[in-house]
């Protein structure tokens, strides 16, 4: 942070708020028993292996008891209005709501699904040490301050009116915040025929800079003259014809209609945004251009919808403008339930590990639409009517009891399970022209990362996501200087003994200083302030919500070696999506698969909770003329894995002529320097390891 006025503010909303928190937020929970996750009553209890060896129970968060008998489903289904909300259970018996004992549920076959305001995945729940000690994480409160629009992203008070729209992100809204959004969308709709018609009659409408408006506006009538000269010559009605008597003119033509029916679906789209309060006066938005104030209302609304696009009138983001309010509201609906599912089954196939000739099985998908059938959610009005019938006080404590299909027969208490990271097509060569430009290195095979379970010796692809791998990026060498430098990717054996929710990332020196500065505005004055969204921890950090960390095994009583590769959560989808996405030298996931994943192996593995990692960490940096202190009390909340899970890191297919990695900095076109580059830290000059990835 800047010394200065803003340093207690920033130390209030980063540091002192959470450590109050981490008082306040342990006493509220009430969390401890340990928590199965079963989808049948003769389904093996997938928590307590872990649990049990670790001596560390897992909480309720999940499901409130663990069964310690078996209860038939007549007995399970009595009726129990008489208990509290907190011990008591949603059923839906013919058709009809009915409350029950939530500690009878599972025991009578029943898989507890959590709707409560309070619900975080497995990563962040409540946990106990060995002697019954809570053991609280830090971000847990900020995460839940984010899902229930109550905190901004440094854990500060939200402005009120304000939404977070983190969905994106790894932060579903709470069941209650889609509670309030159905109700208010129900009253005013924003969909109208004449907007849906304009909207459908385009598959996108194209981005023109401001600054490039007249300059266009220009080359249309130029177009537009030429294909009028043309008609003449022709001696045809209209363009039309003349594209189908003179195919050549075609595009020309087609692109003068899809310019034409752009104008009113941007019309469109301005009355949508606007009615949505999204885009609001105080936008300052002009009418009919894709200024500043459109792009950032535009990624509003595909933050709220988790439209995965960049900030344009792409494809998936016009074709959730036209549709009416409820109906992707209900699909955000579905997707809130189907984290919480997933969660309270302790799941994590989704039908991704499988081929074309050989599908595999989406769980995620079947239980929750056995959920969804089950309370009869089935469209945006029966959820409407839900949510009319159960008021925001019923979502402090709400839990559903569902009955879900088998788990398959390789689930146990402990699974062997493992991860194999495929870096697909590897280009060493230096990608930057002498003019500066980046020469194209095309992938055909993209990197992917997959959940491996042995059973039967068979090795069965749970799952199987897109990840990244490290490249080309700037860095910032001991003379001051930023270079290029190539962010290798471990290859070979790994394990991962430790695993991190809530992780913070360390910058190294060679961080460019310009990162670790961000805006903010703090008192109606726009300030500059440590750059925390970055180094974490939160949903933007370079790790994201939870990390593993890859370390080679030490032999004959040596430590770890760990070379900074981590697999973690990310908010930059762009750079796992893109075809010229790369990290520092980590695998990347989005946020809620790389919960879904650990939440998974922490369940299915025996494990240690370690708890909250002090460190009080500070540094002093200077960028210009200002100081700024940065603080972190906390590395994150730890878990350990015994024994620790293998990993393997495939080579890929090396393209291009180099065929290793170029160790060291390559100066950056155009830069002046002082002299030669210095070593880098893993170069054989510095003789040191430091390589991989370690700064994401």
């Amino acid at each position: 942070m800047q010394a200065g006025p803003q340093k207690s503010r920033m130390t209030r909303g980063r540091i002192l708020v959470w450590t109050i928190v981490f008082g306040a937020c342990g006493g509220s929970t009430g969390h401890g028993a340990a928590a199965p996750a079963s989808g049948s009553a003769d389904q093996p209890n997938a928590v307590t292996g872990a649990a049990a060896a670790s001596g560390t129970p897992a909480p309720s968060a999940e499901a409130p008891h663990a069964p310690a008998r078996t209860v038939t489903e007549a007995e399970a289904l009595k009726p129990r209005d008489d208990l509290p909300p907190a011990q008591r259970a949603l059923a839906i018996v013919d058709g009809k709501e009915r409350w029950i004992d939530a500690s009878l549920a599972e025991p009578g076959g029943f898989t507890l699904v959590d709707l409560s305001d309070d619900w975080t995945p497995y990563i962040l729940a409540p946990q106990l040490s060995a002697d019954g000690t809570p053991l609280q994480n830090r971000y847990r409160h900020v995460f839940l301050g984010e899902a229930n629009d109550q905190l901004d992203d440094d854990g500060e008070p939200l402005p009120p009116g304000t939404k977070n729209y983190l969905e994106l992100y790894g932060i579903p809204p709470a069941i209650s915040v889609l509670r309030a959004r159905f109700l208010q969308d129900a009253d005013h709709p924003c969909h109208d025929q004449e907007s849906a018609d304009a909207l459908e009659a385009v598959e996108t409408v194209a981005y023109v800079a401001p600054e490039s408006i007249r300059k266009e506006e220009h080359r249309l009538a130029r177009i537009r003259a030429e294909l009028e000269i043309a008609r003449r010559k022709a001696k045809v009605a209209t363009i039309e014809e003349l594209a189908e008597k003179q195919p050549q003119q075609a595009p020309k033509v087609k692109l003068l209609a899809k310019r034409a029916a752009e104008k009113p679906a941007m019309a469109a789209v301005e009355r949508r945004l606007a009615c949505e309060g999204i885009l609001t006066p105080k936008s300052k938005h002009t009418t009919g251009i894709y200024d500043e104030p459109m792009r950032l209302a535009v990624r509003s609304f595909q933050q709220k919808h988790m439209i995965y696009e960049s900030n344009y009138l792409r494809k998936k983001t016009v074709e959730a403008l036209a549709k009416p309010l409820l109906d992707n509201d209900y699909e955000g609906l579905v997707r809130a339930l189907r984290e919480r599912v997933v969660s309270g089954a302790a799941i994590v196939e989704d039908g991704t590990a499988g081929t074309p000739n050989h599908p595999s099985r989406d769980l995620a998908d079947e239980y929750t639409k056995a959920t969804l059938d089950q309370m009869g959610l089935t469209n945006g009005d029966t959820a409407l009517e839900f949510f009319k019938r159960h008021g925001a006080d019923d979502f402090k404590s709400f839990k559903v009891a569902i009955k879900l299909p088998p788990r398959p027969e390789y689930y146990s208490d402990t699974m062997d399970l493992s991860i194999v990271v495929d870096r697909g097509d590897v280009w060493y060569d230096f990608p930057v022209e002498p003019d500066g430009h980046w020469r194209q290195q095309p992938r055909k095979h993209y990197p992917h990362l997959t959940l491996f379970v042995k059973w039967k010796g068979q090795q069965i692809p749970l799952a199987r996501w897109r990840t990244t791998i490290g490249g080309w990026r700037a860095e910032q060498a001991s003379d001051g200087y930023e270079y290029y430098r190539y962010k290798m990717s471990d290859i070979g054996p790994r394990v991962i003994r430790q695993v991190v929710s809530g992780p913070v990332w360390i910058a190294p020196p060679s961080t460019p200083i310009r990162t670790l500065v961000k805006g903010k505005l703090i008192n109606s004055s726009w300030m500059q302030v440590v750059n925390y969204d970055e180094l974490g921890p939160g949903y933007l950090s370079a790790y994201g919500i939870i990390a593993g960390y890859f370390v080679v095994p030490g032999l004959n009583g040596k430590p770890d070696f760990d070379n900074g590769v981590r697999a973690h959560g990310s908010s930059d989808y762009l750079s796992i999506y893109s075809a010229n996405g790369f990290s520092h030298g980590c695998h990347r996931l989005p946020n809620h698969l790389a919960i879904r994943m650990y939440s998974f192996i922490l369940r299915h593995r025996k494990m240690h909770v370690a708890g909250d990692q002090a460190m009080n960490f500070t540094r002093q940096f200077l960028l210009g003329e200002k100081v700024f202190e940065m603080r972190i009390p906390s590395r994150g909340y730890a878990y350990y894995l015994d024994p620790p899970l293998p990993v393997n890191v495939l080579e890929g297919n090396i393209m291009g002529t180099q065929k290793k990695p170029i160790i060291g900095y390559v100066p950056k076109p155009g830069v002046k320097y002082p002299g030669p580059p210095p070593p880098a830290p893993d170069s054989p000059e510095a003789k040191a390891g430091g390589g991989g990835g370690g700064e994401e």
